[in-house]
């Protein structure tokens, strides 16, 4: 038998497109589907979906590729994806490197902005998403939880936080180099929650006096607006805020489009949309009009991109960090299996000594009940005596093979553990 191991299949921005990590993202609802789908192909799952990277989390017992290929297969039938173009637009890691992996995305290195400081809550939301389908078990919860503690200790034990940048910081900057005059035009932005929040104080910061937040809740609009001197609108409304502005910046998460091509057209000044959103908050087509440009996440790269080369020292700190960890998560699942393989090893031992014990005893009814006692004590003491140098070995073992052999030296058959 195998042993769980982790494998990670995802897709970032280094590797695809706006529009093809869009057909991977899984938002709301399509989360909570697609964590109960992939529980059926294995034994824990965890997604992580953001605007820069949708990346599948999975415990299998599959040995060697097998449990990617599962995860490969589950991807291209769930979002009815040609075979081909997720093997074009994606990676996978396993074992050792995916745990590192999972600590580099958590300490802000693996982001388009370097250290940013937002994916700490979409780890922790994924993680709880996971809880709440039953998808997460030991390894994974581990995993995850471990992953929060290093980006943390990233952000306060070295400098890569002094990066202030953000995807909403770099959105504002963005809109700043393309209209200079930006701080005496109309800006809107559509979303209310934390990238709009954090764009909204930016561009407030740097002189936009005429802000307009719409949002599906007014309430929260509101509230934002309130902190930001803006003016709040309703969902409603988005039509008429669309004709009314020069920049508008999409900074809400949504299942499909708010913005659609008719709202855009017919311009008579221009008008600059940043769309921040996977999916897409603004739909395609909508800089048809030649009077209007169209700007995504990828747009926003040369913005950012700077900072690694200003913060290298900080970056091989974390890259420490992260090695320490992994190294300590391994020790971990190999402790747990070792845990596990000692406690098969005492059941065995424990039933032999039972059995030759009581068979003893039928030969030995003269003895008193103490005398009986006394060789139980004997057989005990001799079996852990026996038990104690397997029990090292096991507990030292650096492979599953390792583990694997030492018990069937006894005749056992290796048991995966069982996750409780």
């Amino acid at each position: 038998m195998s042993t769980p191991r982790i494998v990670i299949v995802g897709s970032n921005h280094e590797c695809a497109s706006v529009d093809l990590r869009e057909r991977l993202a899984f938002t709301g609802d399509t989360l909570s589907r697609g964590l109960h789908a992939l529980r059926e192909h294995v034994d824990e799952g965890l997604i992580v979906s953001t605007c820069n990277r949708t990346e599948l989390y999975v415990v299998t017992d599959d040995e060697d590729t097998l449990g990617r290929e599962r995860v490969y297969q589950f991807l291209t039938r769930y979002h009815d994806m040609p075979a081909h173009v997720l093997d074009e637009m994606s990676y996978a890691l396993m074992g050792q490197d995916a745990v590192c992996h999972m600590f580099r995305v958590a300490s802000g290195l693996d982001s388009m902005v370097l250290g940013e400081p937002q994916i700490l809550s979409q780890i922790r939301d994924a993680l709880d998403a996971a809880r709440t389908a039953g998808s997460a078990g030991p390894y994974l919860q581990r995993l995850a939880t471990d992953a929060l503690k290093v980006g943390k200790r990233a952000r306060t034990d070295t400098h890569i936080a002094r990066n202030k940048l953000s995807i909403s910081h770099a959105a504002a900057e963005l809109a700043f180099r393309e209209r200079p005059e930006l701080a005496g035009l109309r800006v809107a932005i559509l979303g209310a929650g934390k990238m709009a929040s954090i764009a909204a104080r930016v561009l407030t910061s740097r002189g936009v006096d005429s802000l307009t937040i719409v949002n599906r809740s007014l309430e929260k609009a509101e509230a934002l607006a309130a902190q930001t001197g803006a003016t709040a609108r309703p969902l409603a409304e988005l039509s008429q805020v669309m004709t009314d502005s020069d920049v508008v910046i999409g900074a809400v998460l949504t299942d499909e489009p708010l913005v659609s091509p008719e709202m855009t057209s017919g311009r008579t000044l221009p008008l600059l949309l940043i769309d921040l959103g996977v999916p897409r908050v603004i739909a395609r087509g909508c800089d048809d009009d030649p009077l209007v440009s169209l700007r995504d996440v990828d747009d926003l790269e040369r913005v950012v991109y700077a900072a690694r080369n200003v913060y290298a020292d900080e970056i091989d700190k974390v890259e420490g960090l992260v090695q320490r960890a992994a190294d300590d998560y391994l020790g971990w699942t190999r402790s747990r299996k070792a845990s596990a393989a000692i406690g098969q090893l005492r059941r065995h031992c424990d039933e032999v000594r039972a059995a030759e014990v009581e068979r003893a005893m039928r030969r030995l009814g003269h003895l008193s009940e103490r005398d009986q006692n006394v060789v139980r004590a004997m057989a005990k003491g001799l079996t852990n005596t026996l038990m104690h140098q397997p029990v090292q070995s096991l507990r030292e073992a650096a492979s599953e093979d390792d583990i694997r052999c030492i018990l069937e030296s006894f005749g056992i058959e290796r048991e995966i553990p069982d996750g409780s």
